[in-house]
């Protein structure tokens, strides 16, 4: 099976980094295409970024010319790094333009028919994509980070027990 071609935007970011570092070797998806802000667009990644993780940069990734955050873009499948006081009107754009936009921004977490998805626990909440109004466009986002852990750890204690209440601090 081929792995499915997928852009990261805000790539130069430590959230981009993150999801460059989670996607090196996935079994599904393959990075073929970064973009950042119009400072970085036109330079190597290498030139364009402050490389933040534990795993060693990948030289293939290095040496890709970052592009505009504009959807121009040869993915149809974009994850999105970009920080929220940029991402809401990008992020519509491309889900616009028909573009699958999986968005770690807050923006859309509250919008109508956007699923909030941790895709070990809720992977079923991404038909609610069908009724948003994008024609093949999507934009698919996560809850927060806290929220991610909690609900892991919560939900085969749900599923074994229920639970009525829980008070988080």
């Amino acid at each position: 099976m081929s792995k499915i071609s997928v852009a990261i935007r805000g790539a130069t970011g430590s959230v981009g980094q993150k999801f460059l570092e989670l996607l090196f070797e996935h079994p599904l998806f393959q990075v073929k295409e970064l973009a950042a802000s119009e400072k970085s667009a036109g330079k190597k990644y290498k030139h364009a970024a402050n490389w933040l993780m534990q795993k060693t940069l990948r030289n293939e990734i290095a040496e890709m010319t970052i592009k505009a955050c504009r959807p121009t873009l040869i993915s149809k499948v974009v994850f999105s790094a970009l920080d929220a006081s940029v991402a809401e009107d990008i992020e519509e754009d491309f889900a616009k333009a028909g573009y699958i936009v999986i968005s770690n921004a807050r923006n859309h977490r509250y919008d109508l028919n956007v699923p909030l998805v941790i895709p070990e626990v809720n992977p079923d909440h991404l038909d609610m994509i069908k009724f948003q109004n994008y024609r093949s466009g999507a934009i698919i986002t996560n809850p927060n980070c806290s929220t991610i852990g909690m609900v892991l750890a919560l939900k085969p204690i749900h599923d074994q027990f229920g639970i009525e209440s829980l008070n988080v601090v």
